[in-house]
């Protein structure tokens, strides 16, 4: 995912956790917000339940990827939130996908409503 599409900013994550809606499933939590950017902004977080920093940095990449091939199908102007759950390790690509479109579909994120 380029850099340009990532939400950095820890006042902006928080917004988007305190303020956003939340969606969640068993393998990752998405949270959303309205922006005025006319782009989405993502950003990908796994805490320390899900083990040292080999297993996060796995499990982020795996969401990045997942969501880099959602990326062309989501509707403009949101920033996303996409949290790992401990799940995500134990998981294989096509039903981390699966929970993505599916998340993002109960967001209205999706320009095709794909379930």
């Amino acid at each position: 995912m380029k850099r340009l599409y990532r939400l950095t900013r820890s006042e902006d994550i928080n917004r988007v956790r305190q303020k956003g809606k939340t969606f969640v499933h068993k393998v990752v939590v998405v949270g959303v917000k309205p922006n005025q950017l006319g782009k989405n902004r993502i950003a990908v977080i796994a805490g320390r339940s899900l083990g040292g920093a080999v297993q996060r940095n796995l499990a982020k990449r795996r969401i990045r990827s997942a969501i880099q091939s959602l990326f062309v199908d989501l509707k403009l102007g949101y920033d996303i939130v996409i949290i790992a759950r401990k799940l995500l390790l134990d998981t294989d690509y096509a039903e981390l996908l699966t929970a993505l479109r599916k998340l993002l579909s109960q967001a209205e994120l999706m320009k095709v409503n794909q379930n």
